[in-house]
């Protein structure tokens, strides 16, 4: 017989630390609802100690949220009238770039997940980021993925709630949402950013619209960098110049061209959304159709899938005719 020791068991060690984890989680909930900030580091900190073998992954999102827990900000109560908390469900593999602005959207990423290298050298990530480019070709869908690569929640500010007819509502709103967001780790978009970024040379004598803007300065400058800020906008040259000159990255979301709606197209078609057809082929005639931004190229594929399935493809022929005609 060999002198060498038994190898240990495995499964009973992996057994045993989903066991301890486990018994973790009630405190961690506890610590959450009351806030506590110092008795939630503990907690957490033992979690990763426990995580750090069996569930690496793991080990390393509880040690990023422990960053933030050291700061001083405090836990915030969701402010319903203004934002909605999603988590993100879209990828970047959802969404079709140009391999330009896909860059950009690394670069952004990659700086996060570097985080703790560009700290030892006195940086940050930048954090701050305007979309801006014509409607229905995906800017809310990018912040959503960019949300779900950088493993943050999705906070999407409630325009209806946020513009607020009486003087001097809409800046206070808007100083709720920006602490809300400062509170911990997460993305926040605004969309429609133009209307509440106006720019002040363009506002005449109207007060309550420049202190608007004043506001929106004011937070912007106190954001933390581990809220990332994504605002979007149809009409760029409408917001206010100190206002761009706040943004990190300025990303233009162009209509398609014809390369990009062949990529949509093909994604859409692909086998695996028409089993047992193959139609990926049409994305080349699709693509040579003037379509005006992205969301025609998936309402136009999503139309074909349907007749796929309701007409066994017979009326594929005529979508595809009434499309090219509708954009002559």
């Amino acid at each position: 017989m060999s002198d060498s020791p038994a190898l240990p068991d495995v499964k009973k060690q992996r057994k045993a630390s989903d066991t301890s984890i486990i018994s973790l989680l009630p405190k961690l909930i506890e610590r959450m609802r009351w806030s506590d900030k110092d008795q939630l580091r503990e907690v957490l900190t033992e979690l990763s100690s426990k995580t750090e073998l069996a569930y690496p992954a793991i080990h390393k999102r509880i040690e990023k949220e422990l960053r933030y827990v050291m700061t001083p900000t405090e836990l915030k109560t969701l402010p319903k009238n203004l934002v909605e908390l999603c988590t993100p469900m879209l990828t970047l593999d959802d969404v079709v770039l140009e391999d330009a602005l896909l860059a950009d959207v690394k670069a952004i990423i990659e700086e996060h997940d570097r985080h703790d290298e560009l700290a030892e050298f006195d940086l940050y990530p930048r954090h701050k980021v305007l979309l801006h480019g014509a409607p229905g070709n995906g800017k809310t869908m990018l912040a959503e993925a960019l949300a779900s690569s950088l493993n943050i929640p999705f906070v999407k500010a409630k325009y209806s709630g946020l513009v607020d007819s009486h003087l001097g509502m809409t800046g206070r709103n808007i100083d709720t949402l920006m602490q809300y967001a400062a509170s911990a780790p997460c993305l926040l978009f605004l969309d429609e950013f133009d209307c509440v970024a106006i720019d002040r040379s363009a506002t005449g004598d109207v007060t309550e619209m420049r202190r608007v803007t004043n506001q929106l300065l004011l937070s912007l400058d106190k954001l933390p960098p581990h809220c990332v800020f994504v605002a979007a906008t149809n009409s760029e040259t409408l917001i206010d110049k100190a206002v761009m000159r706040r943004f990190d990255f300025a990303l233009a979301i162009n209509a398609p061209g014809e390369a990009l709606i062949e990529r949509l197209a093909r994604k859409e078609l692909d086998p695996v959304r028409t089993p047992g057809s193959d139609i990926s082929g049409l994305a080349d005639r699709i693509a040579k159709i003037a379509l005006k931004n992205m969301n025609e190229v998936v309402f136009l594929c999503r139309r074909i899938r349907r007749d796929l399935v309701l007409n066994k493809g017979q009326g594929i022929e005529g979508i595809l005719g009434l499309a090219k005609a509708a954009q002559e």
